[in-house]
């Protein structure tokens, strides 16, 4: 039996980014390699969250305003975010974030679907999806 020690220190957006490493002992008896990861607190699921459209920035001269969906979680996402409008796909009005690393271990990206004062007040049903995940808004769920 032998044992063996080691200690890696890394700026913790470095390390969180760059997971997991692998740690190698070599002893005339064999080699050892050691997966090692350090999940710290970075969630492990996808958490996808959907903010409404603001009612002042349909006050504007365009009477449109955004809806903002963001995901964090703590691995890289399968699959991309998307927005349905509707149950259809929406791609007309959207804009997404590239996916950053946030410095704790985890990874977040956002995206913005623009929707009208008529669509809101027309009771339309905007999706945002990440994988499985799904988050609904609409004003009828917002205001009751």
């Amino acid at each position: 039996r032998y044992a063996a020690a080691s200690h890696l220190a890394l700026p913790l957006a470095q390390g969180k980014s760059q997971q997991p490493f692998y740690c190698r002992a070599q002893h005339p008896a064999g080699t050892r390699v050691a997966e090692v990861s350090n999940p710290g607190s970075a969630p492990a699921v996808a958490v996808v969250t959907l903010h409404p459209p603001s009612r002042e920035d349909f006050e504007g001269p365009y009477r449109n305003s955004s809806l903002l969906c963001q995901l964090r979680g703590g691995r890289r996402p399968a699959a991309p975010l998307r927005w349905l409008k509707n149950g259809l796909p929406l791609r007309e009005g959207v804009t997404t974030e590239g996916l950053v690393a946030d410095g704790k271990g985890a990874y977040v990206t956002a995206s913005r679907a623009t929707v009208t004062e008529a669509e809101w007040d027309a009771g339309t049903v905007y999706t945002c999806q990440a994988g499985e995940e799904l988050r609904n808004t609409s004003k009828a769920l917002e205001c009751g």
